[in-house]
């Protein structure tokens, strides 16, 4: 299973990727994990996250997200 999500803004755009793997498959080692790819232009960056893991990830994210727009009500910056 594959979940894309593109962000555009203005003429700059950047899409993440996120499929789920199996870290050290084949070995006794193995864990699923999420592969995240975050492309922007000719740039790509990729994390393996394994699932113990996911949730604090999301977690920081969203936390992130809901100071952003607290930021924002206090007055915008850009970055």
């Amino acid at each position: 299973m594959t979940n894309r999500f593109t962000f555009s803004h203005g003429g700059d755009s950047a899409r993440l990727t996120a499929d789920a793997v199996i870290l050290h498959a084949g070995t006794d080692r193995a864990e699923p994990a999420v592969a995240v790819r975050i492309t922007a232009g000719a740039r790509s960056r990729l994390i393996y996250v394994p699932l113990d893991r996911l949730e604090a990830l999301v977690t920081g994210i969203r936390d992130t997200a809901r100071q952003a727009a607290a930021d924002f009500r206090q007055g915008p910056r850009s970055v």
